[in-house]
């Protein structure tokens, strides 16, 4: 099946993360392909979807998730993606989903320097089977996603940690603990 250079980004961008919501995937398609004044023309990505079900790609769509048939939709990477696409203005250079330990997803942004992140969840953090700190180099800055009620896990590990605590618009507030 030819692809056009849009439809191998969604297959990219699904390849990387497994699953992405719609409004996510948009945004990362805005960033790629459009001029920032134009908006993504309504109906490009189902128009996609549909194409992608027509040809030889599997492509599976429950509500707003777009996922690949071998992946699961994971609410928490989802929520990671909404984290990348903040801190990067929806322009991460590049991207990737975490397939084993507790880091969730990885992302760099381009400025005068590259930045490295690495996304992981506090529920990870705090159960009983991690006893060892997250796998995470030196140059990255961790992220931990919070649920509403918990308290920032304090870590291990000598990189700057940020924490991101969802906001009723879907929104993120980021802090960081004293003294990191």
């Amino acid at each position: 099946m030819l692809l056009s250079k849009q439809q191998q980004y969604v297959l990219d961008v699904l390849m990387r993360l497994g699953c992405v919501r719609k409004n996510q995937l948009e945004a990362l398609l805005k960033a790629r392909f459009f001029p920032p004044e134009k908006a993504v023309p309504p109906g490009l990505l189902d128009a996609m979807l549909r194409q992608f079900r027509c040809g030889d790609v599997e492509v599976r769509r429950q509500g707003d998730v777009i996922f690949l048939p071998e992946k699961m939709p994971d609410a928490r990477l989802l929520e990671a993606i909404d984290v990348m696409l903040e801190l990067s203005g929806a322009v991460p250079s590049d991207f990737w989903a975490e397939a084993k330990g507790v880091v969730l997803l990885r992302f760099s942004v381009a400025g005068r320097r590259i930045s490295l992140f690495a996304v992981l969840h506090a529920s990870d953090l705090i159960n009983p089977d991690a006893r060892s700190p997250p796998a995470v180099s030196r140059a990255e800055r961790v992220v931990v996603l919070l649920p509403g009620d918990s308290t920032p896990p304090a870590l291990s590990i000598p990189n700057t940690v940020f924490y991101a605590l969802r906001q009723k618009d879907g929104s993120h507030r980021f802090f960081a603990r004293e003294g990191n």
